[in-house]
């Protein structure tokens, strides 16, 4: 019988049969008796040892094998760096990979980030939360678990700025030419809001600009915009809600809302945006306004008014509130760090008519608890 030059297919099944456990003798014997292939036993024993030392790939939990120069090494190599620094670029490992004496194209180093797991994406970007911080955001979690708040009494306040020229849209071009240029100022004319939601619906919008000062904040916003909300829609019993900012806890500030009566909801954690609903608002709120061809300060200040009270209604302003029985219980799970997309991933159906204990309650089914633990960086 002539000899035979092994082809590729012929090494994928010399390994195919060793992985099966068969003797190198079985397997010349196979080779002769099958294809009709006349090899001597030191050929195959070759072809295996360069499947056991890497240069042969294959995937345990398949049959298809194919040749690499790529070692299992390699793959624990980039996942252990990318696990302790996700933000490395594919050049920083590379270098991880030559300093464990593998040379490896850049090409070929991207494919093994994609055999490790790993993909690239847009960064979620969150508010920063102290460690401090993160305790109390837990606390005070754990109190609304306890009580399963609904949140029927509480107006959800903070401060917003916007801007013309705010080019927050996607363009389309043809892919031979150049992106269109928006005009853009240097400058843009911008404009501060202040507004509250509640279950029974929003407060006044109060526009302003320039620097909030205490004795504006107390006069134009406690004084005249929110306290006759609250007399004439919570008459019975409310929470006042505002994040820690310096002019809202100042001397001012608290005698004036202590001497009338406004019941401010003071165990708000610092530096939790997330958990105030009305930061959807701002976000939907910009949204709209960069679809209009807004020119003038006239034309933001029309603008702002017609999706106040327009666009959003009670109900919207119920939704944007349910959405709290999700994010309540996803603080607990990430141990008080900021919730960014999470709950809606976590618990992907709709939050109306449910509450905190119901999205609470689920955490304990054995397969979302997988999907946390999928979901969450380890």
């Amino acid at each position: 019988m002539p000899k035979f030059k092994l082809s590729h297919s012929h090494r994928l099944e010399i390994a195919s049969l060793y992985r099966q456990n068969w003797k190198i003798s079985a397997i010349v014997r196979n080779l002769s008796n099958q294809h009709g292939i006349d090899v001597n036993w030191s050929t195959v024993r070759n072809v295996i040892l360069k499947y056991k030392s890497g240069d042969l790939f294959a995937d345990p939990n398949s049959n298809f094998i194919k040749f690499r120069k790529v070692t299992d090494g390699d793959i624990l190599t980039v996942r252990s760096a990318l696990a302790e620094q996700c933000t490395m670029t594919a050049t920083d490992v590379r270098r991880e990979l030559v300093s464990k004496g593998s040379i490896l194209s850049k090409t070929t180093v991207q494919r093994i980030i994609n055999e490790a797991g790993y993909t690239a994406s847009a960064p979620r970007y969150c508010q920063m939360i102290r460690e401090a911080n993160k305790v109390k955001r837990l606390t005070f979690c754990q109190q609304l678990i306890t009580d399963n708040d609904n949140f029927a009494d509480i107006i959800f306040t903070d401060e917003c700025t916007v801007q013309l020229h705010d080019n927050k849209v996607v363009i389309y071009r043809l892919r031979d030419q150049v992106a269109q240029p928006i005009p853009q100022p240097k400058h843009p004319f911008k404009l501060h809001v202040w507004g509250g939601i509640s279950r029974r619906g929003t407060t006044r919008l109060l526009i302003f600009d320039g620097i909030l000062r205490s004795e504006f904040f107390v006069d134009k916003i406690l004084r005249q915009t929110l306290l006759p909300f609250i007399q004439d829609v919570y008459p019975d019993k409310h929470r006042f809600q505002q994040d820690n900012d310096p002019k809202h806890r100042s001397i001012l500030s608290k005698n004036f809302m202590k001497s009338n009566n406004i019941n401010w909801w003071e165990c708000w954690p610092s530096e939790s945006p997330d958990l105030n609903p009305i930061e959807m608002v701002w976000n939907m709120l910009k949204r709209r306004l960069a679809k209009k061809d807004l020119k003038t300060k006239e034309d933001l200040e029309t603008a702002l008014e017609d999706f106040w009270t327009t666009d959003l209604t009670v109900e919207c302003c119920n939704r944007f509130i349910d959405h709290l029985y999700k994010v309540v219980p996803t603080v607990m799970v990430v141990q008080g760090r900021a919730t960014a997309d999470l709950p809606r991933k976590i618990f992907p159906e709709r939050s109306l008519g449910k509450s905190i204990d119901y999205f609470n309650s689920k955490l304990k089914e054995p397969l979302l608890r997988q999907k946390i633990a999928n979901l969450l960086p380890n």
